[in-house]
């Protein structure tokens, strides 16, 4: 009876330990959030952070099912703050543009390891008509 619960315990170790180390082998060789081949260049391109920001599983949820009307890139105009990043501005489109609201976006931010560092999704704003005796006639 010993030498069974002695067997017992040795084949579970040794499932524990060839289970990690297939586990190991094969997990996903590319982290989310960083450049396919796991390189960060020294300048990040706008091609390098939409790379990024497409392969990061958060920035996806973000875009699931969105229409994008455009995409615009932005570098961090303060660098001296000690944080230096690439802003990309997916600007979804708008369902109903007469209802006075803008439509929101999707802010990403990756920053200088190739990483997301910030991704969230702006609420609609309200865009209220302006007073009758400032408004420009011909804009009506």
């Amino acid at each position: 009876m010993d030498r069974i619960n002695s067997l017992t315990a040795g084949l579970l170790v040794l499932a524990f330990i060839v289970g990690g180390g297939v586990g190991y082998l094969l997990a996903p060789q590319n982290i989310p959030g960083t450049v396919a081949d796991d390189t960060c260049p020294a300048e990040i391109t706008s091609l390098h952070a939409l790379t990024v920001a497409l392969h990061d599983p958060e920035v996806v949820g973000l875009l699931d099912n969105k229409s994008i009307d455009t995409i615009a890139f932005s570098k961090d105009p303060y660098p001296g703050r000690g944080r230096n990043y690439t802003q990309i501005v997916f600007r979804l489109h708008d369902p109903n543009p007469d209802d006075r609201e803008t439509a929101s976006m999707i802010i990403v931010q990756i920053n200088d390891s190739c990483m997301v560092d910030t991704a969230y999704q702006t609420y609609p704003s309200y865009i209220p008509r302006a007073p009758p005796e400032t408004q420009d006639p011909s804009f009506d």
